[in-house]
């Protein structure tokens, strides 16, 4: 039960989030470019920290508890496979991104693209991602807070989804993307501070980590897999309980970490991206990003879950366990801490996911296809508008949701056809507008037939048929439609420089003569990257359940690299 000090807390909390908002008022009013991109001035720290921020959702917590308890450690691959896509956007993307010098990914479209074909697409990506699937990520963040405040205080859904959004929503329209990423910086040291400290105190509830491998045993068989970091390569089936099968395990490594609606970096990281000072912060953002996402944040929620499986074997919502835990576990206080550090990560997704979805409905839509010349003043006002619309259309989406690891699996399922085209865009030339349109439109297609026909059938194989069938379709689409006009590809070549040899036909037609980089050693870098973070991650979760001498020497492995491509990342740019 939450006392007076735990609301004190919560309020507190609240009334700064709107202060901030009101400071920055001013500043985000200017232009539409401060709006949403805080006028391209942000440093790699703030950038990296507001990426990492938007990332720790109220739902991650839930469904990593949902993951673990369903699969084991091992099921936590489902997220940890993105360390490869990460990697290759830090090394490769990320400068592209910068050079670009666009607002939204959408953007992109008519820079890399020629025709009609163009227009079309960029009208249909920014109702693609500014509403579809800006509003089903911000719906599964609500449920997952409305399940968080149910189990804590009794909140109704309803009274959840209207009171912290709203507050988002608020100083959002006030500050734009200043207040965003400044509240990010924030919101992010309160919530990984306190998801650290409860993991610690759940682990005590329990007798430490001895207790914890004991209860786990007590509970499950001394055979249990649920401590294992890697699949049992023999195991076939995935009946057995703490246990992800080999076949989902490659799913995971080899296809969906591409088969995504970022693959390359885009959405709500390009538009950090695109506000770095210059190329160096944006790669050494997204490398911030991505080392505190998937080498730290994730083992306070994994222990946590292990824990949970202790306390409440018999769940029948495993995702229930995690606030469950918090009012068993937590001290008066505490408890109004912790909850603010999930209000805190509640807000910053919602608050980010406002902000580009009005970038995409003013810049991509609005600005480029209805109102084309009006002021600078207008379009805040209709971004500040698109953002009430917005958060109302996701309410709506949110009622008709219960599960958070559900909608996960769904909307990866819905947009992984067409990631691989995102990638492909950068690294060929022949690639055109429709290749992505038909892309996009089979995943759809055959995601939601899975999902209606289907929908007992297993993440990997659903993953296979999405992408398998959509790349048939777009390779065959490409193949038989015409090639983007030469002189928008040269254009495009002059402005990003793609670094990859499947532009040297472009690259001998230009005139322009850059400064070479080998494809070769963005390889390397890109490998070395995936590596180090891999090394961290798990030194880590050996440090704390299995050896520590080689979670010790693994991490300084970890950091060595990472030090060195950072190093090399600073040369580079100077």
């Amino acid at each position: 039960m939450l006392h007076t000090v735990d609301w004190f807390i919560i309020v507190v909390y609240l009334l700064l989030s709107l202060g901030i908002g009101l400071f920055y008022a001013r500043k985000a009013s200017h232009s539409k470019e401060d709006f949403f991109l805080s006028g391209r001035t942000l440093p790699w720290w703030l950038l990296g920290t507001s990426m990492a921020a938007t990332n720790f959702g109220a739902d991650a917590p839930l469904a990593i508890t949902g993951l673990v308890a369903k699969q084991g450690i091992a099921g936590v691959w489902f997220n940890w496979c993105y360390v490869i896509s990460w990697s290759l956007a830090i090394f490769f993307f990320a400068r592209l991104w910068r050079r670009a010098h666009v607002l939204t990914d959408a953007e992109i479209v008519e820079l890399r693209y020629s025709g009609k074909s163009a227009k079309v697409l960029r009208l249909f990506k920014g109702f693609y991602f500014g509403v579809l699937i800006n509003c089903f990520v911000m719906a599964w963040m609500m449920v997952a807070m409305a399940k968080i405040m149910e189990a804590t205080v009794g909140f109704p859904k309803l009274w959840t989804m209207l009171v912290f959004s709203s507050v988002a929503m608020t100083y959002t329209i006030m500050s734009g993307f200043w207040g965003v990423v400044v509240t990010d910086f924030f919101q992010y040291i309160i919530a990984i501070v306190s998801s650290l400290a409860f993991s610690v105190l759940a682990v005590n509830h329990v007798g430490g980590f001895p207790g914890l491998k004991e209860g786990l045993s007590q509970h499950y068989g001394s055979d249990h897999q649920f401590l294992n970091f890697l699949p049992d390569f023999s195991n076939t089936s995935a009946s057995e309980l703490g246990s992800l099968t080999a076949s989902t395990f490659f799913v995971y490594v080899l296809v969906q970490w591409w088969a995504q609606k970022y693959s390359d970096g885009g959405g709500k990281h390009i538009q950090r991206m695109s506000s770095a000072k210059n190329e160096k912060h944006a790669m050494l953002g997204t490398l911030c990003f991505a080392t505190m996402t998937y080498c730290l944040q994730f083992w306070p929620w994994i222990v946590t879950a292990l824990v949970t499986l202790v306390a409440y074997p018999h769940l029948l919502d495993a995702e229930m366990g995690y606030p469950m835990l918090m009012m068993d576990v937590l001290p008066s206080g505490v408890l109004g801490l912790m909850l603010v550090s999930l209000i805190a990560a509640f807000m910053s997704t919602i608050d980010t996911h406002l902000n580009l979805g009005a970038s995409y409905l003013v810049n991509d839509m609005y600005e480029r296809f209805v109102h084309p010349n009006a002021s600078q003043k207008h379009y805040v006002l209709v971004s500040r508008l698109s953002i009430v619309f917005l958060l109302a259309l996701a309410c709506v989406v949110a009622w008709q949701i219960d599960s958070v690891a559900a909608m996960w699996k769904f909307v990866i399922s819905f947009t992984s056809g067409a990631g691989l085209t995102y990638i492909i865009r950068w690294l060929w030339w022949r690639a055109n507008a429709w290749t992505e349109i038909s892309g996009m439109i089979a995943s759809a297609i055959i995601a939601s037939y899975l999902k209606i026909a289907h929908p007992m059938m297993d993440h990997g194989s659903n993953m296979l048929i999405v992408t398998s069938g959509s790349a048939l379709i777009w390779l065959t689409v490409t193949l038989l439609t015409p090639p983007v006009a030469q002189d928008v590809l040269v254009a495009f070549y002059e402005r990003v420089q793609p670094e990859t040899p499947f532009w040297s036909s472009i690259a001998k037609i230009s005139q322009a003569r850059y400064p070479s980089f080998p494809f070769r050693s963005m390889l390397i870098q890109f490998i070395s990257g995936a590596v180090g973070m891999y090394a961290i991650a798990f030194g880590i979760g050996y440090l704390l359940l299995r050896n520590a001498a080689v979670g010790v020497l693994s991490v300084l492995v970890g950091v060595l690299i990472l030090y060195v491509l950072v190093r090399k990342v600073e040369l580079h740019s100077s």
